[in-house]
């Protein structure tokens, strides 16, 4: 698995990760607490937290029902 939750997104995008295995590799993620960098207004600088995601949901990398079954997933481990 690689270290950058965006680059395995980008990954899943491409077509190279089947959808059950980008939720279920998502899901138990080991996200980062979000570092809020005055220089960094933008979730850019960290690839490993669930503004990944959204920013994921937002470019149409994943669908809404991914996003929401990820959060479900997390939330019922």
């Amino acid at each position: 698995m690689t270290a950058s939750l965006r680059e395995y997104l980008n990954s899943y995008a491409a077509g190279k990760i089947s959808r059950e295995e980008m939720i279920s590799t998502v899901a138990a993620w080991p996200f980062e607490k979000r570092d809020f960098d005055a220089a960094h207004t933008l979730p850019d600088h960290q690839d490993n937290t669930t503004d990944v995601v959204a920013e994921a949901l937002h470019i149409d990398q994943i669908t809404d029902e991914d996003y929401e079954e990820i959060f479900r997933r997390r939330q019922s481990a």
